[in-house]
C-alpha cells in the first residue's frame, strides 16, 4: 500500500517505542518521515532503516524545549521535502522524568520539564509548522495523550497535567485553524506493553511484568495494546478516512475508559 506516497510526515519522539512505531507506519505507506528525539544512534539506525526500504527518511536531532531548535527542525524538514503535511506530536517525558508521587512529594524541576517537554515542545513544533500547512491549504495535526489526561491514575499528576493540557490543545488549534483546512485529534492511549528494547527507559524499581498483568484487567479487551494499535490509530488521523474529523479525541485503550474497576459482585453472594 502507497496511500502516504506523496505526503511528508514529521513525528517527534520517534527514535523509540511508539514514535518509532508510527514512523516505520507512515514509512510504509509511502510517507516521507522526518524522525526526531533523544537518541541520535537509534534516530539515524531507524531512518537508514526506513531508507533501506526504497522510502525517503532523515532524523533531525532538536530539544523540543528549545524553540530555536524547533524552528530548525522544521526548517530543515521543508529545505529537504518541500512541505509537512502530517504531524505526529509524540515527545514526552519517559522514566524518571514521569515523576510519580503526590504533588508535595514532585520536585519542581521535574514537574517542569513534564510541562517543558509536553506542552511547550507541543506549542513550538504546532507554531512553526503550522505556517506551512496553511500555505498549503491543509494538513492534519495528530496529539499522542494519554487516558491519564481523562481519569485520576495515582501519582502521575505532573504527566496527567501535560496531557490534559494537551487536549485543551487539540480542540483550540482544531478550531483556530478549520478555515485553512487543517485537522487536528488527539489519541487517548492506554496502556501499552513495551518492547524489549524500550525496557530499560522505564524506572528500574518498576515490576513490568506483574504491572502487566493488574493492567490487562482494566480493559474490556482483556489484553494491553501494542505500539502497532497507536500507530494504525495514527494512520487513520491522517488519512482521508478520518476527513470529517477534527477536534475528537480517539482512545486506544482496549475499551479502558469506559470500565469502572467495580469488584465482581457474584464473587460476594450477589
Amino acid at each position: 500500500m502507497n496511500s502516504f506516497r506523496e505526503k511528508v510526515v514529521l513525528v517527534t519522539g520517534s527514535t523509540s517505542g511508539i514514535g518509532w512505531a508510527i514512523a516505520e507506519r507512515f514509512s510504509a505507506e509511502g510517507a516521507a518521515v522526518i524522525i526526531s528525539g533523544r537518541s541520535q544512534e537509534r534516530g539515524h539506525a531507524l531512518a537508514a532503516q526506513l531508507s533501506s526500504n526504497g522510502n525517503r527518511a532523515i532524523y533531525v536531532k532538536a530539544d523540543l524545549g528549545d524553540e530555536s531548535q524547533v524552528k530548525s527542525l522544521v526548517g530543515t524538514a521543508i529545505s529537504e521535502f518541500g512541505t509537512i503535511d502530517v504531524l505526529v506530536n509524540n515527545a514526552g517525558p519517559n522514566g524518571e522524568a514521569m515523576a510519580v508521587g503526590r504533588f508535595h512529594e514532585l520536585p519542581g524541576k521535574l514537574f517542569n520539564d513534564n510541562i517543558q517537554i509536553g506542552i511547550y515542545g507541543l506549542f513550538c513544533c504546532c507554531k512553526y509548522v503550522l505556517p506551512h500547512m496553511m500555505a498549503a491549504q491543509g494538513g492534519s495535526i495528530i496529539n499522542i495523550s494519554s487516558l491519564a489526561a481523562l481519569r485520576a491514575i495515582p501519582k502521575i499528576g505532573a504527566y496527567a497535567i501535560s496531557k490534559a493540557a494537551m487536549e485543551a490543545v487539540t480542540r483550540q488549534i482544531a478550531n483556530d485553524y478549520a478555515d485553512d483546512n487543517i485537522r487536528c485529534n488527539s489519541l487517548l492511549v492506554g496502556t501499552v506493553r513495551p518492547q524489549q528494547a524500550d525496557v530499560s527507559t522505564l524506572p528500574s524499581e518498576l515490576d513490568v511484568t506483574g504491572l502487566d498483568r493488574v493492567m490487562e484487567k482494566t480493559t474490556m479487551l482483556g489484553r494491553l495494546g501494542t505500539y502497532q494499535d497507536v500507530a494504525d490509530a495514527a494512520l487513520f488521523l491522517a488519512s482521508d478516512q478520518s476527513r470529517y474529523i477534527t477536534g475528537a479525541s480517539l482512545p486506544v485503550d482496549g475499551g479502558a475508559h469506559g470500565k469502572i474497576q467495580y469488584p465482581d459482585f457474584t464473587q460476594h453472594g450477589l
